[in-house]
């Protein structure tokens, strides 16, 4: 187990954004899920279910009235507290229009 007040090594291929509206999403779980940060890369999400590492599903949310969805396979699941769970999930086939949206909200 990693202690979470040592920072680890950036692995992320692509700038993220971290979102701060509270804003959620639909994710292979059953129930909504809160959206931490996402990149052209993923996503990471707080969820207060567990899902399989590997497993893939349709990430779906609206950014300022316009609508997001993309397929993805989760990479990481993590505890994150009590009955809370962190999953990291990388974006498949992101469409350019999709990229381009998330392009824009990563400050530059």
């Amino acid at each position: 187990m990693t202690d979470p007040a040592v920072p680890r090594e950036e692995r992320r291929r692509a700038p993220r954004y971290q979102v701060h509206d509270g804003e959620q999403a639909m994710l292979p779980v059953a129930g909504s899920v809160r959206i931490l940060d996402i990149s052209e890369a993923g996503v990471l999400v707080e969820s207060a279910h567990r899902v399989r590492e590997g497993i893939r599903g349709r990430l779906r949310l609206d950014f300022g009235g316009r609508p997001f969805s993309a397929d993805v396979q989760v990479q990481r699941v993590f505890p994150a507290g009590r009955d809370r769970f962190r999953i990291g999930a990388a974006f498949i086939n992101l469409s350019p229009e999709h990229a381009a949206t998330i392009a824009r909200l990563i400050p530059k």
